[in-house]
């Protein structure tokens, strides 16, 4: 789970600013917080509100790029500096994220000069209590300093050491990115404490997800099967879109002929059949494979369970009280929006930390407020996270959130982006804080500092 993100001189943000995942003092909503036996309570869900151009997507934005940077290698951004001030080109930019993994509390983060894309320095710290525990710390043109308690095997600390030693003038990868790139016979023993440097890796790889907007995450593989299709039509049916069952339609080859270029036909049926191979080579028992293609909003399940043949189905929906079957393609903006967004509320993966931004997009204002109160009411999801930017003002209200998931992003003429939370104003729980957000008391609301003239216009 994330415990918090800190962030400094990226796009809106100059000094540091930290998002939080930590529960406060509020009592109220408490199946909300997941609490272990420290007794560090952490949310379930916030929400950050703000005006347009207040820096909201830029954390997510910033969140994204240190997932990008550690999973791929730096990415070209020499611009995304703070601009706000001239003297922010040659400081160092910082992300430094707190998540807990196995009971675990870590730190891992890292310093980069984005006009450069030149990494400075970068650490990886175990949390117990208010001590850390130095695992890594690596600072550009000097030995990378290993904690030689925290690694048991000499001879697995002799390799870790050899690696850090050859990048330790490298200033365009991460110890971090290098430690997982074909190094996977290096974590085959069990119970062995270089695991951590993988663990953490997957943290990045596997427990994040950032969906800006026009991103979709939905998992296909639950169209694949009924259970998926039954836990689909439970949740979409729930939200008013009229939709009484999802259901596939084989559908014949001579129809997606007309529907999908050739070259991207055969591609897909390659891949599902040399996955198909593979899985005899392997002796895989009872091998069966899918593969999905999304073309012009329709959905396209590639199916093979047996040598001769390959099964080709789409996704259509039945509505109440009306015999017709319709396709995505047919479904309204909304409909496709919760569609794209639904694997939120079925995954049952544990320790799963979901970042969306904009996520009243194409929604009802009932419809957005019906999304969060499903995902906190699932009380299978203790570990999964949800933490969202939006304008929907309807949220804020304390019968549905507590004061400690919301979150403000402000700037004021044009400075750059600060973060807090409502945790700070202490305000009463009868309070309607959303009439109040919308009078200014919070910050992050638009200021209009002159009206439009219409006379003015016409006489420029």
């Amino acid at each position: 789970m994330l415990i918090g993100f800190s962030v400094s001189n990226f796009l809106s943000f100059c000094e540091m600013q930290k998002l939080s995942m930590i529960s406060g003092r509020t009592r109220k909503n408490e199946r909300h917080v997941q609490k272990d036996g420290n007794k560090l309570g952490l949310l379930r869900f916030s929400a950050l509100f703000g005006a347009n151009s207040s820096g909201k997507s830029n954390l997510l934005k910033a969140i994204l790029y240190a997932q990008t940077t550690i999973l791929k290698g730096i990415q070209l951004s020499s611009n995304s500096y703070c601009r706000i001030y001239s003297k922010n080109k040659e400081k160092v930019s910082t992300f430094d994220f707190e998540m807990k993994i196995d009971d675990k509390y870590y730190a891992y983060g890292f310093d980069i000069l984005l006009y450069k894309n030149s990494i400075k320095s970068e650490w990886l710290l175990e949390i117990t209590g208010n001590k850390e525990k130095t695992i890594f710390y690596r600072e550009l043109d000097k030995d990378i300093n290993i904690n030689d308690e925290y690694f048991e095997n000499e001879e697995l600390l002799n390799r870790l050491k050899i690696y850090a030693d050859d990048i330790k003038n490298q200033d365009n990868i991460l110890f971090l990115t290098v430690m997982n790139k074909n190094k996977d016979s290096l974590y085959s023993k069990e119970n062995n404490s270089i695991i951590i440097l993988k663990k953490v890796f997957d943290w990045f790889k596997y427990k994040l997800t950032v969906i800006l907007p026009h991103v979709r995450i939905i998992k296909d593989s639950y169209y694949a099967s009924e259970e998926g299709l039954e836990k689909i039509t439970k949740i979409i049916s729930s939200f008013d879109t009229g939709i009484s069952k999802c259901k596939t339609r084989k559908v014949e080859m001579e129809e997606l002929m007309i529907k999908i270029p050739k070259q991207i036909l055969d591609d897909v049926k390659n891949f599902t059949e040399n996955n198909f191979i593979n899985m005899l080579k392997n002796n895989v028992k009872n091998p069966k494979t899918n593969s999905f293609l999304r073309i012009d909003r329709e959905l396209y399940i590639f199916q093979k369970e047996e040598v001769e043949s390959l099964e080709v189905k789409t996704v259509e929906f039945e509505h109440e009280n009306n015999e017709g079957k319709y396709s995505f393609y047919e479904e309204s903006d909304g409909t496709i929006r919760i569609l794209d967004l639904i694997e939120i509320l079925i995954n049952t993966t544990t320790d799963k930390v979901y970042f969306i931004d904009e996520l009243d997009r194409c929604l009802h204002p009932k419809l957005t407020c019906n999304f969060v109160k499903t995902f906190l009411e699932k009380k299978d999801k203790a570990n999964v996270q949800l933490f969202v930017t939006t304008h929907e003002s309807r949220l804020l209200n304390f019968d549905l959130l507590r004061r400690d998931e919301i979150w403000f992003a402000n700037r004021c003429e044009n400075k750059p982006t600060e973060l807090y939370s409502l945790e700070e104003y202490n305000e009463r729980f009868d309070k309607k804080i959303d009439k109040a957000y919308l009078e200014g008391r919070y910050g992050g609301v638009p200021v209009f500092k002159k009206e439009f003239n219409e006379e003015e216009y016409e006489n420029t």
